[in-house]
């Protein structure tokens, strides 16, 4: 199956994935099977940013053979975080 996404489309995907990889393993103190198979599925929709033409968000790093987000896009998506954890403490 192939599915075919808009560069707004990506956008909105790269968004999820930034946010919901935070929510799932920000607080995590070693890598477990979760996080590999959410760090792998990262790494497979990163390998499209060039194509995107959204370099300014994610970044490849030769010596680490992995893609990273770079500080734009945390910049970018950090609020929604914020806003999440802000909602946190009032609960």
């Amino acid at each position: 199956m192939n599915i075919e996404l808009t560069k707004d489309q990506y956008t909105t995907l790269l968004k999820l994935m930034y946010c919901g990889e935070w929510v799932l393993n920000s607080y995590k103190t070693r890598e477990d099977k979760n996080y590999l198979e959410t760090d792998k599925f990262e790494q497979f929709i990163f390998s499209f940013a060039k194509e995107f033409k959204l370099e300014k968000w994610v970044e490849y790093d030769d010596e680490a053979k992995k893609y990273f987000p770079t500080a734009s896009m945390e910049n970018a998506f950090q609020k929604f975080i914020d806003k999440y954890n802000d909602q946190q403490k009032k609960l």
